[in-house]
C-alpha cells in the first residue's frame, strides 16, 4: 500500500470534538499511501481534539 495514492491529494473533515485516534490513524495510513493530506474544517483557525470522548488533548491547525 505504500504508493496506492502517490500524486493524489486527499481532505480530511474535521471539527471541534473530534476523537484525536480517529483523526490522527487514518491521516498516517493516507500518507504513507502516499498521498499529500489536507486538514479542512467549517471555521478557520484550530479545532479541539479529544481523548476517548472526554477531555480535550489539544489544538490542530488546519488549512
Amino acid at each position: 500500500m505504500a504508493d496506492e495514492l502517490r500524486g493524489r491529494r486527499v481532505a480530511i473533515l474535521a471539527a471541534d470534538g473530534v476523537e484525536q485516534v480517529e483523526l490522527t490513524q487514518p491521516r498516517q495510513a493516507v500518507e504513507q499511501a502516499g498521498a499529500q493530506v489536507t486538514l479542512r474544517s467549517i471555521h478557520t483557525g484550530r479545532i479541539r481534539s479529544m481523548n476517548a470522548d472526554r477531555r480535550p488533548v489539544g489544538l490542530r491547525r488546519f488549512r
